[in-house]
């Protein structure tokens, strides 16, 4: 086998990689790199992701990339694979990226507040980052999908795709902060929907053995 994951279970990235690769049926040995033991910040691992981030892959001839919305591209790509989650249509595809390009700094706002609320602490790491502020964009990218879902069953049309899986993957990490999703009806109507995908619910096995043990928690 020659193609290598390098990813954390408990990184929203990772596991839409994971999720992605297994969609497609492409053989892969995953490699955990756990971030809370600080396994990305080794010498070993800075020589196959320098930016000592998770998720990484290493191809065949030794490859090595990082990024996880370039690494499914690039995957889709080397391996000629036809999918609708990434159409060849150059159209659709670009819609698809507009969104992975927005991703970034709109729905990766959940992520910010996720990480200094929780991660941030128990790593002991001094951040700067005003929690309410940080929230409130949260529920500005929150608020900006579930108009989205308003008319449309996916991010980008009626089909689910690479844009889907990546802000879900996102989302879920919410469940983590025991979020209260009931505001945004739309957003649950269209989780609802891309949990039906077997791979997906595979990939948030150990995100979701964590959610059981604070459902006690008050939501916010």
């Amino acid at each position: 086998m020659s193609l290598k994951l390098y990813i954390d279970w408990l990184s929203q990235p990772s596991r839409f990689v994971s999720i992605v690769l297994n969609i497609l049926k492409v053989p892969h040995e995953v490699v955990e790199i756990r971030i809370a033991e600080g396994k990305q910040r080794t010498p070993e691992y800075a020589k196959i992701n320098p930016y000592r981030k998770v998720p990484a892959i290493v191809d065949k001839d030794g490859f090595q990339l990082a990024e996880s919305h370039t690494i499914v591209k690039y995957i889709i790509k080397s391996r000629n694979i036809k999918t609708p989650l990434y159409p060849e249509d150059p159209q659709k595809s670009a819609k698809i990226d507009e969104y992975l390009d927005y991703h970034h700094s709109g729905t990766r706002k959940l992520s910010q507040y996720f990480f200094n609320l929780m991660v941030a602490p128990k790593l002991g790491i001094e951040t700067t980052v005003n929690l309410e502020q940080a929230k409130k964009e949260a529920i500005l990218a929150l608020k900006f999908l579930d108009t989205k879902f308003s008319t449309q069953d996916y991010i980008c049309g009626n089909e689910i795709t690479l844009a889907d899986l990546s802000a879900y993957c996102e989302i879920m990490q919410l469940h983590m902060v025991n979020w209260d999703f009931s505001k945004y009806p739309n957003i649950l109507s269209w989780m609802q929907r891309v949990t039906q995908i077997k791979e997906v619910n595979a990939g948030h096995e150990v995100l979701q053995k964590i959610v059981q043990k604070i459902r006690s928690k008050p939501k916010l």
